[in-house]
């Protein structure tokens, strides 16, 4: 009698704990990564402002509402990805990059008290390793973001906060990058599909040879600039999304760059499917045991 009330306890508790695990896997939690298009954001130097133009917005003769707008920009506006051709000759257009690429595990390196109020602070091997040894190992085809700051304190304050200058002139330019030596570090002892920032440029401001670019692209790591909202992304157990306008020969584009956060991303544990059969395991082993 005592072993069949025990029994019952534990199987009472164990299916406990299967509910509250199943009970984990809510709906999944969205993060926009993106800043919309304006006509006030910072453009690159040497390429125009977003245009937008209403051509038409009101009230139609027949009664229904309609609207249509034109748009005039760089491929390099906004939010957007750099495809491997930016910086490597014959490399993957835009139309070419395997849509598996544009996806990946996310992971974080939060460098904003190393930043400080230094515009030209270049991220390091250092910097990489020390987030290693408090997170793990970055993840196969992963997403590594950049958070710098910049963007959280400087995107809508215009173009001098954000790049420097507000000139034409991009021996002016100054915002954080990553150095040439942690590129190289990556491409050789990690496997990433793509690396974002949260500035105008994975260089620094003020570099002149634009060698993260030169380094990351022909080993086809993507590049997504001026990307928004990391302040709420996690360091790790998110799925990062940067889906670009799907440009014929493209070397870039305006990206809606996003993650989902739900138990299956969750890199801290065990996930909530292995968990529950664990349980249902121990479950059965002790209805064997006992019955």
């Amino acid at each position: 009698m005592a072993a069949k009330s025990c029994l019952v306890l534990m199987i009472t508790t164990l299916f406990g704990l299967l509910g509250g695990c199943l009970g984990e896997s809510d709906d999944p939690r969205l993060i926009d990564l993106t800043w919309s298009l304006t006509p006030d954001i910072p453009v690159y130097p040497f390429y125009p402002n977003f245009g937008f133009t209403i051509m038409t917005r009101g009230q139609q003769p027949d009664g229904y509402w309609f609207e249509a707008n034109e748009i005039y920009m760089n491929e390099h506006t906004g939010t957007h990805l750099d495809a491997p051709a930016h910086f490597a000759r014959g490399a993957w257009r835009l139309d070419q990059i395997p849509l598996g690429h544009l996806t990946g595990p996310g992971a974080v390196l939060d460098v904003r008290e190393k930043v400080g109020n230094n515009p030209d602070y270049a991220i390091t091997l250092q910097d990489l390793q020390e987030w290693e040894q408090e997170h793990g190992l970055l993840p196969d085809n992963g997403i590594l973001m950049l958070r710098t700051g910049w963007g959280e304190r400087f995107w809508g304050q215009g173009s001098v906060p954000y790049l420097g200058t507000d000139q034409r002139n991009v021996s002016l330019l100054h915002s954080p990058g990553l150095h040439p030596d942690a590129a190289q570090w990556l491409v050789d002892n990690r496997r990433l599909n793509a690396i974002g920032t949260d500035t105008i440029s994975v260089d620094t401001g003020d570099s002149t040879t634009y060698m993260a670019h030169r380094i990351l692209l022909p080993n086809n790591v993507l590049v997504i600039e001026n990307v928004g909202h990391l302040d709420e992304l996690p360091p790790t157990g998110s799925t990062v999304y940067a889906m670009p306008i799907k440009i014929g020969d493209g070397s870039g584009a305006p990206s809606r760059v996003f993650a989902i956060i739900d138990g299956r991303t969750s890199a801290a544990g065990i996930t909530t499917p292995s968990l529950a059969v664990m349980v249902l395991s121990v479950i059965v082993i002790i209805f064997q045991t006992f019955v």
